[in-house]
């Protein structure tokens, strides 16, 4: 049971983090949330002499009855924000969690864990208070941020129980996913912190209707696995609703006090709006960037908080960006990806914090520019940072905040597909002499150019020639839709292709979580980012689109991978295509920008890029521009036993697609579009060529693997061979 053992807490602390440090594998704490299991039982007195017993856990169930509580109450399981009473009364119900004060942890064990057991596991997660901290603080941490809670156990009814969709098709990493491991890998790798709370897992969900009042302090129709999309089968929803509440309560760590608490979410398709406690923190637009509200002053001194968040998205009727979602999907166009799509999690900070990091890599000179964006009291403030190439210490620099600065780096190792070197960095934001916040963070040295060469322009990296052998990457899963099982799923297709010889992935309408493109910049695949189309009927629609752009730009701009923007595909809700470039251009002059890609040239941007099926072409053309078939191939190899439509996979197949009938004649159809695509770039000037793609998607059979990712249609050894011609 619970007691204070060490009489020196410190002395206790340090031997807790030392012996951490020697655990292997080092233990991530992420949180899973308060839809937590507590076993045995615990005594908990009221904020008031009476307390209200409700039939079931939300205040929408019938009360039963009052029950005093002048010498506390036993209750166990907790479930969603309410405590279930044990059997110390003659009235079996739920009382809500806001109306008691404390439980008394001597006689609680929580997941069959000692209290050393729990100091063990939050100290090896990087918490220094785990060696200090009263055993009910451990307590109440843990529950909140161990891994592994059982929020699936059959035996007990009175718990959220997670059932995924019927899936006719689904990946091998589905059979991972639960409440209790969902996606809790730290979702931005380019500004780490130690301490954060993943609220991904079991959230209550219903419909909603517009100007619906909020469900506040009720328990939703129905439950939601966050932070997969209501359309996918690993949601355990798997419908398609325009709009929906979103509900879940958390709690707070103690040792988080007097930090200010940054609430964020990936991305949520298309406008969240988002209550705490009651009250409007804040409303976003947009399908595909993280935001984030500090929600500090909207937070009760302690006990549970209320996150309600409704979501609309009007999916192809509406002008927002939406890249290929419909609602009605058939040939090209897929299923929608509604609401919360990517992880939701919390994290502390002090008044005074970086906000944003923005390094842009500058090779002609041999360094960086840096940018530390700090808000808070910047009296007295400056940024330290520490740059490091495989362990080993490279530059120390103290810099302003707020303002570009310059860093050389000595002996620079360039960044590329064949040597995808990153630097790290830790940056210690200092005011008056002490640091209020540290960050890590890592980069990567490259330059992305157009030269001439022989007469011609052509796509340079690092100041050398280099052909972009690239495939197209649409992101979606058979089980997710929108959202990856695992990230292990979500770096596979990279893996693929650089093992089938691909130097370039082109990211197809849409935009993925930050993970995505930190697998891009360690495992080493340069990258076309496309701007999801949107209808873009009326200026109001041309605005957003705008706006996204912008967002996209500035949030995926220190990723060394990433090289051009791709900002309107095949007319698709094309406007302006010289004053969107000029713009994209403005907003990062570093990498390239196709203006418009497919089947006329628009004369903005720096590469001409056209799509060819069914045959290798690429017309004339006289300007400046660099030179790529950005679509090409469509070789159509359904793989039986594993289509999204396995009894008529050929209804609403794209008219693009090439049929072939097994591997060997995909084989010799694609080595012989790869020769013509050599003659191209010995005779045209040809700068890279972009393969249609790389995994099947629904009704699209163009994949070298299939949509479950559980074949793979081609010998990658023998794909890279034919690839081999071509650099």
């Amino acid at each position: 049971m619970f007691k204070v053992k060490p009489s020196n807490p410190f002395a206790m602390s340090a031997i807790l983090i030392g012996l951490a440090c020697f655990l292997s594998p080092v233990l991530t704490v992420s949180a899973t949330g308060l839809q937590d299991v507590v076993m045995h039982q615990m005594r908990c007195k009221g904020k008031s002499p009476t307390l209200s017993v409700r039939s079931s856990p939300g205040t929408e169930f019938k009360e039963i009855a009052r029950v005093s509580a002048i010498n506390g109450v036993v209750v166990g399981d907790f479930v969603d924000g309410w405590y279930r009473l044990l059997g110390n009364t003659a009235v079996e119900g739920w009382v809500s969690a806001r109306d008691i004060n404390g439980c008394d942890s001597e006689n609680l064990a929580f997941m069959g864990k000692t209290e050393h057991e729990m100091r063990m596991e939050l100290a090896s997660a990087g918490y220094p208070f785990a060696g200090s901290a009263s055993p009910d603080e451990i307590l109440r941490v843990y529950a909140n941020t161990a891994v592994g809670i059982d929020t699936n156990n059959n035996d007990n009814g009175n718990l959220v129980h997670y059932r995924p969709g019927h899936m006719s098709l689904s990946t091998r990493w589905a059979s991972q996913v639960s409440p209790d491991n969902s996606l809790p890998d730290y979702p931005r790798p380019q500004l780490v912190r130690s301490q954060w709370l993943n609220l991904n897992g079991m959230w209550g969900f219903q419909s909603a209707v517009a100007n619906e009042y909020p469900p506040f302090n009720k328990t939703l129709s129905n439950n939601i696995l966050v932070p997969f999309p209501p359309e996918s089968a690993l949601s355990g929803v798997m419908s398609h609703i325009d709009r929906a509440w979103y509900r879940r309560e958390i709690e707070i760590p103690l040792v988080w006090n007097n930090q200010r608490i940054i609430l964020h979410f990936g991305a949520v398709d298309w406008e969240a709006t988002v209550y705490i406690n009651g009250h409007h923190v804040g409303t976003h637009q947009g399908g595909y960037d993280p935001f984030s509200f500090d929600v500090t002053g909207f937070l009760h001194q302690s006990g549970p908080q209320e996150i309600v968040v409704g979501v609309f998205d009007p999916t192809d009727s509406g002008e927002q960006a939406r890249g290929k979602q419909v609602h009605n999907p058939i040939d090209i166009w897929y299923t929608a990806s509604t609401g919360i799509w990517q992880t939701v999690w919390l994290e502390p900070v002090s008044a005074t914090h970086l906000d944003y990091l923005r390094i842009t890599p500058d090779v002609d000179r041999s360094g960086i520019v840096v940018e530390t964006g700090v808000v808070g009291d910047l009296s007295s403030v400056i940024a330290h940072l520490k740059i490091s190439s495989k362990g080993k210490l490279v530059s120390s620099y103290s810099v302003p905040v707020n303002q570009n600065y310059f860093i050389p780096i000595r002996n620079p190792v360039l960044w590329s597909p064949d040597n995808p070197h990153l630097y790290d960095v830790e940056i210690n934001i200092v005011s008056n002499g002490t640091i209020v916040d540290k960050i890590t963070s890592y980069f990567g040295l490259r330059k992305i150019s157009i030269s001439y060469t022989g007469n011609v322009p052509r796509i340079h990296l690092n100041g050398r020639p280099l052909f972009h052998v690239g495939v197209l990457d649409q992101g979606y899963w058979p089980d997710g839709l929108y959202t990856a099982p695992t990230d292990e799923a979500l770096a596979y297709d990279i893996d693929m292709a650089k093992q089938f010889g691909y130097n370039l992935v082109r990211k197809h309408m849409k935009i993925e979580p930050q993970r995505w493109y930190y697998w891009a910049d360690h495992k080493g695949i340069l990258v076309w980012q496309d701007m999801p189309m949107g209808n873009n009927w009326s200026d109001w629609g041309k605005h957003i689109y705008n706006k996204e752009l912008k967002q996209m730009i500035l949030n995926l701009y220190n990723h060394p991978s990433v090289v051009a923007w791709v900002l309107f595909n095949e007319r698709w809700g094309e406007f302006d295509v010289s004053g969107v470039t000029e713009h994209a251009k403005t907003l990062d002059p570093s990498r390239l920008v196709v203006g418009a890609t497919g089947y006329a040239d628009e004369g903005a941007g720096d590469i001409v890029s056209y799509h060819s099926y069914n045959q290798i072409y690429f017309p004339e053309v006289s300007n400046g521009e660099a030179r790529i078939l950005a679509e090409w191939g469509g070789l159509g190899l359904p793989v039986s036993g594993h289509l999204w439509t396995e009894d008529s996979w050929r209804w609403g197949e794209p008219s693009y697609v090439q049929p072939v009938t097994d591997t060997n004649n995909f084989i010799e159809w694609y080595r012989k579009y790869v020769d013509q695509i050599g003659v191209l770039r010995q005779n045209l000037g040809l700068s890279g060529a972009i393969y249609s793609q790389i995994a099947d998607v629904e009704r699209e059979s163009t994949g070298l693997i299939t949509y479950d990712r559980a074949t793979v249609k081609v010998d990658p050894i023998l794909m890279r061979s034919i690839h081999s011609t071509l650099r």
